[in-house]
């Protein structure tokens, strides 16, 4: 694997390892945030041929970059398997019961991210064997929901609007994040194949909460160009309808197929 030449692996202490795991497929992201040039960002996806497991082996065995001794690596699991329990709520010796109540289907390791800038959990899962083969072939690493940073991001982003809704499409999903001022409302993923079913999902958490149409704000990020003919349904039912705005140091092409998850990493 060839890495930009001010990537040197033997100094691999001085990055960090961003590690994302979707449904078919896996990325990574190596930088630093005091060097804003250091910066790799890779995707693969998985052979229908393989088992999951047999796929992530594949790309580790293939490349020894994963085997460095990282500043440190995250591993961050996209999936619409979780639930968010307030603080006040939360035993963590009750995790697999809270997790099992909130999600059907049979459940892999069950993990959680306690979130200080809300005061709740977020409880999720990860298959069982990737999870004990990335926490043996990984330095100290530390796993994640997806939704464990961009929630507070998305939180602390406008400090004007009171009600605000996010949407965030990615991986054949969307995520959709409700605040009013700084508190999380509800924070959903859905699996979408149909322009119509974005619209619905959308315009149903937007009426329970309820938002109104004219005066609160919804907002945008990820794969908008994608999904431009939902984004113009929803500028006409919505009067406020804008793009969420990253600070960070990359060029526009460069973020082009990043995730917004991914991108929020590189704004802390």
């Amino acid at each position: 694997m060839f890495l930009p030449d001010n990537i040197d692996l033997a100094q691999a202490e001085k990055y960090s390892l961003s590690i994302r795991l979707i449904p078919n497929g896996f990325s990574f992201l190596i930088f630093s945030h005091s060097d804003k040039s250091i910066y790799f960002y890779k995707e693969s996806n998985f052979s229908k041929n393989l088992s999951l497991i047999d796929n992530i082996k594949k790309i580790f065995f293939e490349s020894n970059l994963f085997n460095h001794q990282f500043n440190k690596i995250l591993v961050s699991v996209v999936s619409p398997r979780y639930t968010i329990v307030p603080k006040v709520f939360f035993d963590a010796k009750n995790a697999n019961e809270y997790f099992e109540f909130n999600i059907s289907g049979a459940s892999g390791k069950v993990l959680n991210n306690h979130i200080r800038e809300g005061e709740y959990n977020i409880i999720f899962d990860i298959d069982e064997e990737v999870y004990s083969f990335l926490f043996r072939n990984l330095w100290n690493p530390c796993f994640q929901s997806f939704t464990s940073q961009l929630l507070p991001f998305l939180r602390n982003h406008d400090e004007v609007n009171t009600k605000r809704c996010y949407v965030i499409f990615h991986d054949n999903m969307i995520t959709i994040a409700c605040f009013k001022n700084k508190v999380l409302l509800s924070s959903n993923t859905l699996e979408v194949s149909e322009q119509n079913d974005i619209i619905y999902h959308i315009v149903n958490i937007w009426d329970k909460h309820p938002f109104d149409q004219n005066s609160d704000f919804m907002y945008l990020a990820g794969d908008t160009e994608k999904n431009w003919e939902s984004i113009k349904t929803l500028k006409q039912l919505i009067k406020n309808v804008v793009e969420v705005s990253l600070h960070h140091s990359l060029s526009k092409e460069d973020t082009l197929n990043i995730p917004t998850d991914i991108l929020v990493q590189l704004c802390e």
